[in-house]
């Protein structure tokens, strides 16, 4: 919880990166980068579950802004040409954060 901001973006967008790195792995038939990416992700959203709530929120909030065309983080997805599907995965992996582990 004491890791501060910069874990916290950091995880942020490797979070962003491995979900939507899945939906490309996915789409070129590579499982075995496929399941690393979700891993990856999974990952991502157990440190994220375990950091600073309202910094997570923060970053979480600016990211699903970018992903709406607004906010800091817009260039961040700009520059990895995230398509809609990408974001989509994105958005379902931050959402996945609050939900109850199964």
């Amino acid at each position: 919880r004491r890791a501060g901001d910069l874990v916290i973006n950091l995880t942020v967008k490797n979070l962003a990166m491995s979900s939507a790195m899945a939906v490309h792995h996915k789409r070129d038939r590579n499982t075995n980068f496929k399941v690393q990416s979700e891993r990856v992700t999974a990952r991502c959203i157990e440190l994220l579950r375990q950091l600073e709530p309202n910094g997570v929120k923060n970053q979480l909030e600016d990211l699903l802004d970018g992903i709406k065309g607004f906010g800091d983080s817009v260039e961040f997805l700009k520059r990895w040409n995230y398509d809609d599907e990408q974001k989509e995965a994105i958005t379902s992996s931050i959402y996945g954060i609050a939900e109850s582990k199964s």
